[in-house]
């Protein structure tokens, strides 16, 4: 018996809080494996919504590919005049990569998906 940590299963769900909003959870543990599955789910919403809002608090790791996604994102947020949040409440991992590669200030990071929906309303 192995007393490594178990992976967990990367999940993407997408929900709409709101009508021209699109929720995209992520949880579990997205590296390269998962990155292009969520830069798909991410332009897919980008293209059917006027807001979009990434939720991390249910994601247990990242890591700098899933961190390129996001900044992509964020410039194809711009691109199409869109809005776009980052909510975060995760895993110190999660927020420690966030923090060390210097993008919390470039990603519209709010602590709730409600802060998201108000601050865009």
């Amino acid at each position: 018996m192995s007393d490594a940590p178990a992976f967990t299963v990367p999940t993407i769900q997408v929900r709409s809080p709101r009508p021209h909003a699109a929720l995209v959870v992520l949880a579990g543990e997205h590296d390269l494996y998962s990155a292009d599955e969520v830069q798909q789910t991410f332009d897919q919403s980008l293209a059917a919504c006027d807001h979009l809002i990434v939720d991390l608090s249910a994601a247990e790791f990242i890591d700098s590919s899933i961190v390129h996604v996001l900044l992509q994102t964020k410039k194809n947020a711009v691109e199409l005049d869109r809005k776009f949040n980052v909510v975060l409440g995760t895993a110190p991992v999660v927020e420690r990569i966030l923090q060390v590669t210097g993008v919390v200030p470039l990603l519209n990071v709010v602590p709730s998906v409600e802060q998201a929906l108000f601050v865009a309303a």
